[in-house]
C-alpha cells in the first residue's frame, strides 16, 4: 500500500486544458473517487497516475517518490478499464495470469497468485470459462482479479460499471467495495455516477472543467458543499433564486425573497451580503408536505402538485409554490394518499436545510 500524492497537475492537449493545477493526497489503502460530469478532466487525471500521460507540469508522488519520470510500466499499477479488454480466446484463468507470465513469475507462483484472486472475486468455478460465457458482471470481476494478481501499489479504475446494466451496477457496487478492502490497495475509481461514489467513496474529489472543486467524505460534500456546482451535482437539491437580506431572520440569521412577497429563512450564508443575488439550495428531502399550513412554521408555502412519480421506496412530488418557483420533494417510505396533479397542499423547509450560494 502507498500514498498517493498530486502537486499541482495540469495537463493540456494543443489549446484545451484538460487538468488545470489539480492536488489531492490519497492515504494507504483509500478507495478515493474522482467524481464530474463528461469532459471535465477525471480521466486524464488517473492516465497521469498510470503514466500514460506525462504532465505539463506539477508531481505525482508514490510515497514521496517522484514518479513523472518513470514509465507506466514500471509503476506497478493495476488497471480496470470500462470495457474490460480481456483476451477473448483466453480462458478466465489464462486472461488473469498474463501479466503474470508477462513479469516473468515462476509456475508455481502464478498458480499461488491466481487461486488467491479468483477466491477473492468468487470466480473459482468459473475459471475454465471463456469470456464469452460469462455474463457482464462476471467479465468485469476477471478483469478486476488480473488487475490485482500482479500485487500492484496502486489500483484505478476508469468506469467500470458503466457498460452493466442497473441490477449489476448495483451488485456489483458492493463487491468491489469488498474485493478493495479486502485486498487493502491504495485505489482511484473514476465515475460520472453520484450514487456509485456517495456509496463506495472513502473520500472524493468532485472536479469540473479540469479543477477540483472540493474534497471531502460523501457526508461532508453532501451537506457542505463549497458552492453551487457541487450542490447541484453530488445529490439532487431545489435551487430558488432571490435577493439576501442579512440579519432579518427572526434568529438574526439570513432571508432571501425570491420575489417581493415571498420569504425564505435559514441560518447558513456566511460571506453573503445585504442586496446580493443568491441561490437558496434545498435537498428534495427537507421539503415536506401538509395537508394542513403549519402552525407558526418558518418556510410554509402553498403549493400545486404538477406530478407525482412513485419508486416504491420513494416518490417524488413536483410542485408549484406561491409566485412561481417550483420544487421537488421526495418522500420516503410513504403511505397510502389521494393525491393527484392539480392538487393544493402546503410545503415547508427548516431554515437549516437552506445554502446559500452566491449567483
Amino acid at each position: 500500500m502507498v500514498v498517493v500524492e498530486l502537486s499541482h497537475i495540469t495537463k493540456t492537449f494543443g489549446k484545451t486544458v484538460a487538468a488545470s493545477d489539480v492536488s489531492f493526497r490519497v492515504g494507504q489503502g483509500e478507495l478515493f473517487f474522482l467524481l464530474g460530469p463528461s469532459g471535465c478532466g477525471k480521466t486524464t487525471v488517473l492516465r497521469v497516475v498510470a503514466g500514460f500521460y506525462r504532465p505539463d507540469e506539477g508531481r505525482v508522488l508514490f510515497d514521496g517518490q517522484e514518479m513523472n519520470s518513470i514509465p507506466a510500466y514500471r509503476r506497478n499499477v493495476g488497471m480496470v478499464f470500462q470495457n474490460y479488454a480481456l483476451w477473448p480466446h483466453m480462458t478466465v484463468y489464462d486472461n488473469i495470469i498474463y501479466g503474470l507470465k508477462v513479469r516473468h513469475e515462476s509456475a508455481d507462483e502464478r498458480v499461488r497468485k491466481a487461486k488467491e484472486v479468483l477466491r477473492i472475486v468468487r470466480m473459482e468455478e468459473l475459471a475454465m470459462r471463456y469470456p464469452n460465457q460469462l455474463s457482464g458482471g462476471q467479465q468485469q470481476r476477471v478483469a478486476l482479479a488480473r488487475a490485482l494478481v500482479i500485487e500492484p501499489n496502486v489500483l484505478l479504475l476508469d468506469e467500470p460499471l458503466s457498460n452493466l446494466d442497473a441490477k449489476l451496477r448495483l451488485e456489483m457496487r458492493g463487491e468491489i467495495k469488498r474485493i478493495q478492502s479486502e485486498s487493502g490497495i491504495t485505489s482511484i475509481y473514476v465515475t460520472h455516477d453520484q450514487e456509485e461514489a456517495l456509496s463506495m467513496a472513502d473520500r472524493m474529489a468532485i472536479m469540473n472543467s479540469g479543477m477540483v472543486e472540493q474534497i471531502g467524505t460523501p457526508l461532508e460534500l453532501y451537506n457542505k458543499p463549497r458552492n453551487k456546482f457541487v450542490a447541484g451535482f453530488v445529490g439532487e437539491t431545489n435551487f430558488i433564486e432571490g435577493v439576501a437580506e442579512v440579519g432579518s431572520a427572526p434568529d438574526g440569521g439570513y432571508s432571501v425573497r425570491p420575489s417581493p412577497r415571498l420569504k425564505i429563512m435559514t441560518t447558513q450564508g456566511e460571506g453573503i451580503k445585504g442586496g446580493q443575488r443568491v441561490f437558496c439550495s434545498i435537498r428534495p428531502e427537507a421539503v415536506h408536505i401538509h395537508e394542513r399550513l403549519p402552525v407558526e412554521e418558518a418556510n410554509a408555502f402553498v403549493a400545486r402538485i404538477l406530478a407525482i412519480e412513485y419508486y416504491g421506496a420513494a416518490e417524488h412530488y413536483f410542485l408549484e409554490a406561491e409566485d412561481g418557483f417550483k420544487v421537488k420533494a421526495t418522500i420516503y417510505s410513504p403511505r397510502p394518499h389521494d393525491r393527484k396533479p392539480g392538487d393544493m397542499v402546503h410545503i415547508s423547509f427548516d431554515p437549516e436545510d437552506v445554502m446559500l450560494f452566491p449567483e
